[in-house]
């Protein structure tokens, strides 16, 4: 019987790997979350929902930042670990990054060399681990550090070089581009950067977009992530890397992204009423001026623009992710089309206002 320790278990990510296992193994699960008093632990099994109530997965509580966080866990069970939990934060500082995002990755490898059962180690990194990089992005190991634009991409990178240097351990590593919805119904559960920007820019409150028109972006679902590293963990060599994501001749440019975006929003009867403008684009120095500016004052406007600043630097930078691995590793199986994806996303987004109106609400209005 396999055991598979999820850390972050009720994490976005986490959470759906979970729900994947359970549909489509028959693994026992611990499902790893952060929490060190009862009110947390309570508010945690909330969080997870069916999954606390399941026969087969256990909640272990824990905190990355402790000195042996997997004390608890019994490692002659494990036979495969995914590894999901970040602070996530594009503004994250850099204090936090490292205690979590670093040191909590060494304290997992230190705890996976001792399971003497494990098969595989699943790392769950972002595929802006390559920071400011422009051109090939290659599913392999970026052996000399970039420019980053926040330290959220800078922990990913150094735990990347992390799990390389433990070459006994069996690791894969999944660099996970920008997840838009769930599946291609544009349901979305958790939101990002991106869908921030397009609230932004849907009530008017941001004239100009960091980034150049022509900067690829990459976008995928969490239906296509989930499922690719369901079935790479148990499918897939070990010592692989994989960019789940679609690759660069497929992906959408910041400028015809801003288009569709533009042309679904004005669909919106609300929208449209109000005469918004479609943003520009603004210069990189530009920008930064406008950053530190806004930075002295507070007022919507300011932290609309503050909202943005820690990814903008990445829309200055073009990227060519390659998915050759993953392809081949998947059968051929493609990601998502997310040029399909933009009408129902944001028809999704305008209809519960970006989460924030009640499912009731829309059913009855």
């Amino acid at each position: 019987m396999n055991t598979t320790l999820i850390t972050g278990a009720d994490g976005h990510i986490g959470q759906a790997l979970a729900h994947w296992l359970l549909e489509n193994g028959d693994d026992q699960l611990l499902l790893y979350v952060k929490a060190e008093c009862e009110s947390e632990r309570i508010a945690k099994d909330s969080r997870l929902g069916k999954l606390a109530l399941d026969p087969r997965c256990r909640v272990i509580y824990g905190d990355l930042r402790k000195s042996d966080p997997f004390a608890q866990i019994s490692r002659d069970r494990i036979t495969h670990i995914l590894h999901c939990a970040a602070v996530t934060n594009f503004g994250v500082d850099q204090e936090t990054a490292r205690a979590v995002n670093i040191e909590g990755t060494k304290k997992l490898a230190d705890f996976a060399t001792d399971c003497p059962r494990l098969q595989r180690l699943g790392f769950v990194s972002s595929l802006y681990a390559a920071g400011l990089r422009n051109g090939d992005i290659a599913e392999e190991l970026f052996e000399n550090s970039a420019a980053f634009a926040n330290h959220y991409e800078w922990s990913k990178w150094e735990a990347e070089q992390i799990l390389h240097q433990r070459s006994p351990l069996p690791w894969q590593i999944f660099r996970v581009a920008t997840i838009l919805c769930e599946d291609m119904s544009g349901v979305v559960v958790q939101q990002n950067v991106i869908h921030n920007t397009l609230r932004l820019l849907y009530y008017g409150l941001l004239s100009v977009i960091p980034g150049h028109a022509d900067t690829r972006i990459y976008m995928t679902t969490t239906e296509f992530v989930v499922n690719a590293i369901g079935r790479l963990i148990y499918q897939a060599d070990e010592h692989a890397m994989f960019n789940i994501s679609n690759g660069g001749d497929d992906a959408m440019t910041l400028g015809a992204f801003a288009d569709s975006i533009y042309t679904a929003f004005l669909r919106d009867a609300r929208f449209a009423k109000q005469g918004i403008l479609k943003p520009l684009f603004c210069e990189q120095n530009t920008f930064r001026t406008l950053v530190k500016g806004m930075s002295q004052f507070g007022g919507t406007m300011s932290q609309a623009i503050l909202s943005v600043a820690p990814f903008a630097a990445q829309l200055y930078s073009d990227k060519n992710v390659r998915t050759c691995a993953l392809t081949q590793a998947l059968g051929g199986q493609l990601p998502p089309d997310t040029n399909l994806l933009i009408d129902t996303v944001s028809a999704h987004l305008i209809a519960t206002r970006w989460g924030l109106k009640p499912v009731q609400e829309r059913r009855e209005s």
